[in-house]
C-alpha cells in the first residue's frame, strides 16, 4: 500500500485528498493532498494527456466529507500502458494517462 509514494518522499504519513479537478475535457486530472494531517503540508499529482478516468464513489454515505484518506496509490506506466488507481475510503479512480508529475509545496 503506498509503496509507490515512498520513492516521492510522501510514504512515511498519512495522505488525505482534499480536491479533484478535471479540466480540458478530462486530459488533465489533477489532485489535490495534504500529507502528515497534523502538519498539513500540500502537494499535487497532476496527469496529463489522460485518455481514461474511471471513478466508483465506494461510500455514498461520506460523500459530503471535505478531505478522504489515501488508502492506495498505484502509479501505474505513464504512455496510456497501464492505468494509475487511487483508492481512498470514499472513492476510487482509474486513470489512463500520458505523463505524471508531483508538485509539492514545501
Amino acid at each position: 500500500m503506498l509503496e509507490d509514494l515512498k520513492p516521492l518522499g510522501l510514504g512515511n504519513f498519512t495522505s488525505l485528498v482534499t480536491s479533484v479537478q478535471v479540466s480540458l475535457w478530462g486530459n488533465e486530472f489533477l489532485l489535490e493532498c495534504v500529507y502528515n494531517p497534523i502538519k498539513r503540508s500540500p502537494y499535487k499529482f497532476v496527469f496529463q494527456d489522460c485518455r481514461e478516468i474511471r471513478w466508483e464513489v465506494r461510500s455514498p454515505e461520506d460523500v459530503q466529507e471535505s478531505e478522504a484518506d489515501l488508502i492506495d496509490l498505484q502509479l501505474g506506466e505513464g504512455n496510456h500502458r497501464k492505468p494509475a488507481v487511487i483508492y481512498t475510503d470514499i472513492f476510487e479512480i482509474l486513470i489512463l494517462y500520458g505523463s505524471f508529475r508531483v508538485e509539492k509545496e514545501w
